[in-house]
């Protein structure tokens, strides 16, 4: 569960969060805290300062900004305290990825799973607001565009000292991975879709990955093909585990990846999508020793996607999921 969910207390869909589900926040005036900012929408093009704001809660405990609530101070000094105020609409013409390129590409090294929501006014307008949800980094301590490290202290960021910078990169050797799903093929057969997906490992920690394992789960799918590479003794279907649906888990104990090195491709699946009215949602845990246990949900609408993968896919290109739904907006 991200920040986003765990302040506005939506479970649901976090892509159709509204301006009622804005209002109903700031009226339970929550005060700004370790893991809670509030910015006017001016502050949408320092992107320098914001690059500040967000490395300092990924280097703590990881936290959520709202650009695009004005601040009310209460007290002076030691005792004052800061609540939310009034949303503070932008124009329609400030972009999420505008924002999200602009913040990843002054941190270093880059954020991962940083993720960025668009709150439109609605009832016709396109103005906006934006949730910017950080998680606590697996691997700090991230650098500001001034070059400098920072880290939250209750409602403050604060420069971080020597020693916990020291620190930091003493504890920074450990493996980061992630899986990337790409599309390699779409086949429409008597209005049913084949989509065949290969799965990739990838290090972006600072130290060997060893005795890696993955499980996923795919709701909306059908199993029908795996590659001989996810035949092997090291991949197990474990739907029985998974209430009847089609789960996978993978072991590559015999195997080792190194930091930064190319892709490593686990094998493909072909999927027979079973409703393309009803969304696909892919959900997946995946370990590696001496780095944390880290779950994901990818959970998009069929025909959108699929129909632009396939375009794609005739073009020449067999492009990566993650990136395609970012592209699209759904991510």
């Amino acid at each position: 569960m991200g920040f986003i969910e765990l302040f506005l207390k939506k479970k649901s869909d976090i892509k159709k969060i509204t301006k009622l589900d804005v209002e109903g926040f700031i009226s339970r005036k929550i005060e700004e805290n370790l893991k809670l900012d509030y910015k006017d929408i001016r502050a949408y093009p320092d992107f320098g300062e914001l690059s500040r704001d967000v490395s300092a809660f990924a280097n703590s405990e990881g936290g959520l900004i709202i650009l695009g609530v004005s601040e009310e101070k209460r007290g002076k000094g030691k005792n004052l305290k800061i609540f939310p105020k009034e949303i503070t609409w932008g124009e329609e013409t400030l972009s999420r990825e505008r924002l999200e390129d602009n913040i990843i590409g002054k941190i270093h090294p880059r954020i991962q799973e940083l993720r960025i929501i668009p709150v439109r006014e609605g009832n016709g307008s396109l103005r906006v607001i934006f949730l910017i949800d950080i998680p606590q980094s697996d691997n700090p301590p991230h650098m500001a565009s001034d070059y400098r490290y920072y880290q939250r202290l209750n409602f403050r960021r604060v420069p971080m000292e020597h020693y916990t910078i020291s620190d930091f990169f003493g504890r920074r050797r450990k493996p980061y991975l992630s899986l990337n799903l790409q599309l390699i093929n779409v086949q429409l057969l008597k209005s049913t879709y084949q989509v065949i997906v290969r799965f990739l490992l990838m290090n972006s920690g600072k130290a060997i990955a060893k005795h890696t394992q993955f499980s996923a789960s795919f709701h909306n799918l059908e199993i029908l093909r795996t590659s001989h590479a996810l035949r092997s003794e090291s991949t197990h279907r474990i739907d029985n585990l998974r209430g009847g649906i089609p789960s996978i888990q993978y072991d590559s104990s015999g195997r080792i990846l190194f930091p930064h090195s190319l892709p490593l491709s686990i094998g493909e699946i072909t999927f027979k999508v079973l409703n393309i009215h009803s969304p696909i949602k892919i959900e997946y845990h995946l370990i590696a020793e001496d780095m944390k246990l880290l779950f994901d949900r990818i959970e998009f609408p069929v025909e959108k996607v699929i129909d632009t993968a396939k375009f794609m896919i005739d073009q020449g290109q067999q492009p990566m999921l993650k990136e395609l739904l970012k592209e699209l907006g759904l991510l």
